[in-house]
């Protein structure tokens, strides 16, 4: 998957980034990330982190556990740690909170920044209750 850079629409532009619409298991998903949670004034701060959410954007008749987490990519260089995350989405529940995209340091988070896209592969599961 491949993040983009995009800006709000707000007085204050926001920088985010996503991703263009993907299917797994029969669904539609896209994958939304922000800098520093999204703060008033990122660049004033002198470490940044990356949080990114799972957005479910087709109708779910019944619950999807998903467990799902953040690999290096193809023509990616990324570090990246693993962390597993969970979400149980369903047709009242289809964005999974903001978790944290586990990289060593603030200049691995710059230097993913400084590029024009970030490249990085998503692993899915879909768990049993």
């Amino acid at each position: 998957l491949q993040l983009k850079p995009y800006r709000t629409d707000e007085y204050v532009h926001r920088l985010y980034y996503e991703t263009s619409r993907f299917s797994a298991f029969n669904h539609q998903w896209v994958v939304k990330a922000i800098i520093n949670k999204s703060q008033r004034d990122p660049h004033e701060s002198c470490e940044r982190d990356i949080t990114y959410q799972l957005i479910l954007k087709s109708k779910t008749t019944t619950p999807l556990p998903m467990h799902f987490f953040v690999l290096r990519g193809p023509f990616s260089d990324i570090k990246v740690d693993t962390q597993i995350y969970k979400h149980d989405f369903a047709d009242t529940e289809t964005e999974s909170p903001f978790k944290l995209l586990p990289l060593p340091d603030t200049a691995e988070c710059n230097r993913l920044l400084a590029a024009k896209a970030i490249n990085f592969r998503l692993i899915m599961f879909l768990a049993s209750k």
